[in-house]
């Protein structure tokens, strides 16, 4: 893929950004109360892009079991821990990339790649191949960054809080098409036709990704910081890779300790030359200042334990009833996506709602709010999970503030940096959040193990197992918290643009956070 500045042709001019003439002529008021056409088809184009990378995480978390049977493996981690290696470590190129050639063409290419890596994975003869048909798909994963990066540049200030809620809490619909839609497919067509269906899913990405116009460069053209971002890929990978073999090897062995301590290293080597170089590949410097630090850890921590308790649910769902051995429920595929539709419904609500409500309250409170109902919907699901309207009414609690959350964290990176630093932030919170699960999720697993059975090979678990495995998820929401109370009073998104760039005004209305 091209990533010459006179690649492809834009089909449309970006909203309130291209000082093209015809642009002008057709461009609407950014004032106006209403959206117009153009910007509701804009928003719809970022939509599907921006969320690929959940539906293909749901697909994909569905299909490993038929997976593992069929090549016969017991490694099948390596099919998830693959593709988010992979991600990891192609963001920091990806967000630079995206700022000197442009977003539009950044996501083009990396869609493209996607493509061909997940057209190696369906076709895959073994599992080794399959391995690394993962490898290349995980470029996609920063389309995602790049996309609510886009939003900011392609939408005016008043847009902006109302799209970044849309496009995020928009994964609330998909997750309640998307496992209906993957068991239909696994019952019918087994792994091959459900990963076949990722392909397509690609295809339209890259059909709408088309329909996107490009944005502004944000940066200047110069020779990337490869050691950096090296060092930065790699520290990553080996603590992630280190927290995925934690429970196989032992968490004490000499070869997790090993990659967590050349991990360690490996990132402060990075941290020093980021903060010595002209043109670092993340902008370390901004975490300097207290409102951007406090922001991106304070919504990683969260956000990870948010998508991490999802796994708690399938096990507890999908496992069968063994008397003394399994406290599942024995449901199927299809009945744990129909119960759970109000959860998605209310997500996705949630996070159109923050876009509108934080024009008229302080973005941190409408994320705290968001926490403290995370937070009580675990505890609540800790103790209520044992039918169908328990499940259904804690989900709907959970996913109110997951929704909040999703969305929140969008406005508030809005408020704290200046849209030269919107893609920088979103691609560090991406790998922050990314690594946080991975590590959450080893949590989690551990939790879990304290209450199981195995029984020919498989670990079942106990209803206490369910209980302690939320009520631990909760505690890494309140973790969140902990770190949230430091972020200091923000201004509201749709003033971000009109002050000095990166370093918030004091919000005026900042007696709402109370």
């Amino acid at each position: 893929m091209n990533l010459s500045p006179d690649s492809a042709p834009t089909p449309l001019a970006p909203v309130g950004t291209d000082d093209s003439p015809a642009a002008g002529r057709e461009r609407p008021d950014p004032h106006s109360p209403r959206w117009s056409a153009r910007e509701l088809r804009l928003l719809l184009a970022l939509i599907w892009p921006g969320q690929l990378l959940v539906v293909a995480g749901i697909v994909a978390a569905n299909a490993q079991p038929q997976i593992a049977q069929h090549f016969h493996t017991t490694q099948i981690a390596w099919f998830g821990l693959a593709f988010t290696l992979a991600t990891i470590l192609a963001t920091p190129f990806a967000v630079r990339l995206g700022d000197v050639h442009g977003k539009r063409r950044v996501m083009l290419a990396l869609a493209a790649a996607g493509l061909v890596g997940d057209v190696i994975t369906v076709l895959a003869p073994n599992y080794p191949v399959m391995v690394a048909g993962r490898v290349v798909g995980g470029l996609y994963g920063p389309v995602a960054v790049l996309v609510l990066a886009a939003v900011r540049d392609l939408f005016p200030p008043r847009r902006v809080a109302v799209a970044l809620g849309t496009v995020a809490g928009s994964v609330g619909v998909l997750s309640l098409v998307t496992p209906l839609l993957s068991g239909w497919l696994l019952d019918e067509f087994g792994w091959r036709g459900a990963l076949w269906f990722l392909v397509v899913s690609t295809v339209v990405a890259l059909l709408t990704l088309l329909c996107v116009p490009e944005t502004p460069r944000r940066a200047a053209p110069g020779r990337l910081d490869w050691p950096g971002a090296v060092l930065l890929g790699g520290g990553l990978a080996l603590v992630v890779f280190a927290a995925g073999q934690g429970r196989a090897w032992g968490w004490t062995s000499p070869g997790v300790s090993l990659a967590f301590a050349a991990g360690a290293a490996t990132l402060v080597a990075f941290t020093v030359r980021e903060l010595r170089v002209d043109r670092p590949i993340l902008d370390l410097r901004m975490l300097r200042r207290r409102p951007v630090a406090t922001v991106l850890v304070g919504s990683s921590i969260p956000q990870a334990a948010f998508f991490a308790s999802q796994t708690i649910l399938i096990f507890l769902a999908l496992f069968p009833a063994i008397p003394h051995v399994s406290d599942g429920l024995g449901w199927t595929t299809t009945r744990v996506a129909v119960v759970g539709i109000p959860a998605g419904l209310v997500t996705f609500a949630a996070g159109v709602a923050v876009g509108a409500m934080v024009r008229r309250v302080s973005p941190r409170a409408v994320w705290y709010a968001g926490l403290v109902l995370l937070a009580s919907g675990m505890v609540l699901a800790a103790f209520y999970h044992r039918d169908t309207a328990q499940i259904i009414w804690t989900g709907v609690v959970m996913g109110l503030g997951g929704g909040i959350l999703m969305a929140g964290q969008q406005t508030m990176i809005v408020s704290v940096v200046s849209a030269e630093e919107q893609a920088a932030a979103n691609g560090m919170s991406s790998l922050l959040t990314q690594v946080c699960l991975t590590l959450t999720s080893q949590f989690l697993y551990t939790v879990l193990a304290g209450e199981s059975t195995v029984l020919d090979g498989t670990a079942f678990y106990r209803d206490q197992a369910f209980t302690h495995a939320y009520l631990a998820m909760g505690a890494v929401v309140a973790l969140g918290l902990l770190v949230s109370l430091a972020i200091p009073a923000l201004r509201h998104p749709q003033e971000a643009d009109s002050g000095a760039a990166g370093h918030p005004a004091p919000d005026t209305r900042a007696a709402s956070d109370a």
